[in-house]
């Protein structure tokens, strides 16, 4: 096979359901175009639905259990907190390992998960490139191991792009109404802001390394679409009741923009990549947008992932791929393999995801290799025992995450971080092996995080369900009934795991009758006419299972398992066909359905197509290897088709299996009676509080009463004489007086030194009368003062010229140069942090804000003394006082 380029894209959270309205619309051209040359399909997500986890399945072909990233967060053994999941964590190899030493070139923007950049054969911008800064002294700041190679950094660092330089221009497509925001009051904007910036860093790199780096794969992660949803999508149409139709008109188009935003950029893309480059653009999960979009978020780390749906998108056009066709039961973990054997090389028998060869037009046989990890040569993984580069700078990382509702607020105790950070680890690679069904390896994982942590109501469901699912059924009705009152409680998934524990000690009435009772509580909820399905199929009445199936399926068409169910039903009705197409809709949804597959062999054989028949069963065989049915069919086959010695090798195989399968009941069985011991669980009620306390949300904070008078703005920007002003109206300075007069501030600094330490010690402020003080508190500490307070700000404004040379020049007067000798740079410099400051200022609900031209202040004051006054509560008798405190004569280094 010739080897062509490859261009992997990942929009995060992209969803076909937002897609074709805005296809049959036209407003994704670029879209598509790349759909009409290529094929198409769902791609089902995996458990739990958790990006970094999700996106290197898609780089390794593994689940997270092989490849290491179980979340966002892990314990940082350097600090003794947490840090974000790492390159050093993943412990196989990803794609672009493997290619490094196949000698093919890759560069890799933004993936997550890529810091520290791995030396491989090619570039890599890591997910912490968004941390680059630009300090006035010291110029463009990024942190070691951000990129790969090193020495590109600086080349590259000025390819960020700040929320500050954000302008109309980008905000209006998006916000066509922005005009009537309330931007004293409403602080969408700075999110928006935000999000636009970082989307907007990623293509500036992506499209930078595609015109100036060599490659053979590249693969970029786009998060704009997904975080986007987070803050927007409540605002998508239809309106949802609790959305205001002021809201609604001002922020109903987001989403949309978002898509066709990405659109722009995936044009620019495909020029550069070049029509012989083969494009897989594909989505970890997809978001809801329907009219039963979540009203609230649960009260835990990760909570917003409720919003993701569970089919994202995939999109593969270029040389050998099929044109306009689509592709059913892909999973995210086949695009590694997929791309392994676009590339002509081997997929690792470890992998667990499959090579997609049916999206090829001409396929080539599948090469495999036991292991890509033993394989020798130059990958540029990490070596072993690697730790974290020195200088390496997380925190706007973490701050993201905190601000999606991906994690909670780090605590100040370092020891408390690092065992939050291993708890969410082990729950999240639980889930992750409950999801394969691999009850056995999750339940110690899911008994030590509960025995940590009793009050946590979604480990308790978690290890209820996970006991029930390996036979421990009255351990498991143990742990419920210790948790929660079962007549009475608001949780839904306690009272369906008690009926799952009556089917299976075959209480057959008992549970029916619980079911139907949850189901007049909820009768929305699709998973309650699933397992009545399945309860029916246990009393042998498929006619009643297949009714309850599709109630499931009125409710969401897109559940694999009610289909999967549906094909039984019908199967034992001899609705052959009826059965072969429930069927084929689970497997087109979700491939990893061994009963669907077996459904779909014995329905085929039935109706004489041998051939695909064997396929189905092979495939249910892969997915079920201790299930003895696809051998036994598969035998049938065999001796169907006048193949002795194979029926008799499938026959020997499904004895053999039985006998295990015999054995496993037996054992399972004997479990039925056995109990663990359980930590004390508090009450619903307690828990219910000791969650709230454990995972706070802003709006859990309870207000001081306290409104604090600061100033505030860049050093040498005139906050001084703010300080002045203000103490000649009467207010009180708080300041330590160690900063003295100088040649540079004659008339005095009015600092405190102490409230540099504001983010470890908010206390500070309770010795500070609020009601006639003033704080001096530079611009750089506004987001780290305590949130139970107000803040009114009066923020000084000065040409970033004048600043430029003022700082120059006091650094002059303390025996140090200024280190950044370009001007455009510097002024680059002073203005984006400002400006980020002042639009995090303006998104806070605790601040009110006041920008004061410093120059006009000097040079015509009465104006900006009026607006002091109105702002800071003075009378208008103080004018004055604050108009003779000023003197122009100290208005140096003027541009």
């Amino acid at each position: 096979m010739d080897r062509k380029k490859i261009l992997l894209i990942g929009w995060d959270g992209a969803d076909w359901e937002h897609i074709h309205p805005l296809l049959d619309q036209g407003l994704l051209p670029t879209l598509e175009s790349l759909i009409n040359r290529g094929t198409i399909g769902n791609l089902a997500t995996l458990q739990p639905v958790l990006s970094p986890m999700l996106w290197n399945s898609v780089a390794t072909g593994k689940f997270p259990d092989k490849h290491g990233i179980h979340g966002f967060v892990e314990p940082d053994p350097a600090s003794g907190g947490a840090r974000p999941f790492s390159s050093l964590s993943r412990s196989s190899k990803a794609l672009w390992n493997i290619f490094s030493q196949s000698g093919l070139r890759s560069n890799v923007v933004n993936w997550w998960a890529s810091h520290p950049a791995e030396p491989i054969h090619g570039a890599i911008v890591s997910n912490l490139f968004n941390g680059v800064q630009f300090h006035p002294e010291k110029g463009w700041q990024i942190s070691p191991g951000v990129c790969h190679p090193e020495e590109k950094s600086s080349q590259w660092a000025p390819l960020k792009f700040f929320p500050s330089e954000v302008t109309a221009e980008h905000i209006f497509p998006f916000i066509p109404a922005a005009d009537q925001i309330d931007q004293e009051n409403d602080k969408r904007p700075g999110t928006f802001a935000k999000t636009f910036s970082e989307m907007m860093t990623t293509h500036s790199v992506a499209t930078a390394l595609m015109e100036t780096e060599p490659w053979d794969f590249m693969a970029i992660y786009y998060t704009g679409i997904d975080h986007f949803s987070h803050a927007f999508m409540p605002y998508y149409p239809p309106r949802m009741p609790h959305i205001s139709e002021k809201d609604f008109e001002i922020y109903q188009h987001v989403v949309t923009g978002a898509y066709r935003f990405h659109d722009m950029m995936l044009e620019r893309l495909l020029q550069l990549a070049g029509p012989d480059t083969t494009v897989i653009l594909c989505s970890d999960h997809g978001f809801q947008s329907g009219p039963g979009r979540p009203l609230g978020v649960p009260r835990e780390p990760a909570g917003p992932a409720i919003w993701h749906r569970q089919y994202g998108i995939l999109v593969a056009a270029g040389p050998g791929i099929k044109k306009d066709e689509r592709i059913h039961g892909a999973s995210l973990i086949d695009i590694g393999p997929t791309i392994l054997h676009l590339a002509g090389l081997p997929i690792g028998q470890d992998m667990d995801g499959r090579p997609l060869i049916e999206i090829l037009s001409h396929p080539e046989p599948i090469q495999t290799i036991p292991t890509w990890e033993t394989v020798s040569g130059q990958s540029g993984l990490h070596p072993p025992g690697s730790s974290m580069p020195e200088g390496q700078k997380p925190e706007e990382l973490l701050e993201q995450f905190i601000a999606l509702g991906y994690i909670d607020k780090l605590d100040d105790d370092k020891e408390k971080q690092a065992r939050s950070a291993d708890i969410e680890s082990k729950y999240n690679l639980a889930r992750c092996l409950l999801w394969q069904q691999r009850e056995d390896e999750a339940i110690p994982l899911l008994e030590d995080i509960l025995h940590q942590t009793p009050w946590e109501t979604r480990f308790i469901i978690h290890l209820a369900d996970a006991y029930q699912r390996a036979g421990y059924l009255t351990q498991s009705e143990n742990l419920l009934t210790n948790s929660f009152d079962l007549d009475n409680t608001p949780v839904i998934q306690a009272s369906l795991l008690q009926a799952k524990i009556r089917l299976q000690q075959q209480r057959f009435q008992d549970a029916l009758t619980l079911l139907k009772k949850i189901a007049s509580r909820t009768p929305r909820f699709p998973e309650i006419p699933l397992q009545i399905g399945s309860l029916f199929l246990k009393l042998h009445q498929p006619e009643h299972a297949e009714e309850s199936f599709r109630s499931a399926l009125a409710i969401n068409p897109e559940l694999a398992q009610a289909h999967e169910g549906l094909s039984t039903a019908c199967l034992r009705q001899r609705k052959i066909q009826e059965c072969a197409d429930s069927a084929l809709a689970a497997v087109g949804l979700l491939h990893r359905l061994p009963t669907a597959h077996l459904n779909l062999g014995i329905a085929l054989a039935r109706s004489g197509q041998d051939q695909r028949a064997q396929l189905a069963f092979q495939t249910a065989a892969n997915f079920a290897p201790q299930n003895p049915n696809p051998q036994r069919w598969l035998a049938f086959l065999a001796r169907r088709n006048g193949d002795a010695k194979q029926a008799q090798q499938h026959q020997a195989a499904a004895t053999q299996l039985r006998n295990k399968k015999t054995l496993l009941h037996a054992r399972i069985h004997q479990r039925q009676h056995l109990t663990r011991s359980l930590p004390d669980i508090p009450n619903e009620s307690e828990r219910h509080h000791l969650i709230k306390k454990e995972h706070p949300r802003p709006s859990d904070i309870q207000p001081s009463g306290k409104t604090f008078l600061i100033v505030s703005g860049l050093p040498r920007s005139g906050t001084s004489l703010m300080m002045q002003l203000l103490a000649a109206a009467g207010k009180t300075p708080v300041t330590d007086n160690q900063r003295t007069p100088d040649q540079d501030n004659p008339e005095g600094y009015y600092e405190l030194e102490d409230i540099k330490k504001i983010a470890q010690k908010p206390e500070i402020l309770d010795s500070v009368p609020p009601e006639d003080s003033v704080l001096k508190v530079i611009s750089m500490l506004l987001p780290q003062l305590p949130p139970q307070h107000q803040y009114k700000v009066i923020f000084m404004m000065r040409d970033l010229s004048e600043v430029a040379a003022s700082q120059n020049k006091m650094l002059h007067h303390r025996g140090e140069e200024q280190k950044t000798s370009q001007p455009s740079e510097l002024i680059r410099g002073l203005k984006t942090p400002r400006d980020n400051i002042i639009q995090k200022c303006q998104s806070a609900e605790n601040h009110q804000l006041l920008l004061i031209d410093y120059g006009q202040l000097v040079s015509s004051p009465h104006s900006s003394l009026q607006k002091i006054a109105d702002f800071a509560s003075l009378p208008p008798s103080k004018i004055p006082d604050m108009l003779s405190t000023i003197k122009p004569s100290l208005h140096r280094n003027r541009s």
